[in-house]
């Protein structure tokens, strides 16, 4: 929602029973402009939203524990290694598998090597 004149500023959004009287001022209303195209859009009309702080009270977002924030790290840790792991578990996997190809790709160049010689051998003969 944008409102004119707005101030940045924390604002809690806790219900204050000393401001909960029954008035219609403030409260804006709503509006159902439409465009051009016939599509209608929904908005808030801004005239009495001056966006103050009207309850008095801060709100200090952020605050947390000492223990939440050690469990997020622990989260971040636990995923991050998770990755890695998996990570190094496939490139082994690709490493075993680069061993087995090289391994018949030599026996295959020595069984032609060997072919070629036995080869070159009837020919001297």
């Amino acid at each position: 929602m944008l409102c004119k004149n707005v101030k940045t500023q924390d604002a809690s959004r806790r219900f204050n029973p000393c401001n909960s009287a029954n008035k219609r001022e403030g409260l804006g209303s709503l509006q159902i402009p439409s465009r051009s195209d016939g599509v209608k859009q929904i908005g808030f009309d801004t005239t009495n939203c001056t966006g103050e702080n009207t309850t008095g009270t801060t709100s200090q977002s952020g605050e947390t524990t000492n223990g939440k924030i050690l469990e997020r790290l622990e989260f971040i840790e636990n995923a991050y290694l998770s990755y890695v792991q998996s990570h190094q578990q496939r490139l082994e996997a690709c490493l075993v598998e680069s061993k087995e190809h090289e391994a018949i790709f030599k026996e295959a160049i020595q069984a032609l090597k060997q072919d070629i010689h036995d080869l070159a051998s009837d020919l001297d003969k």
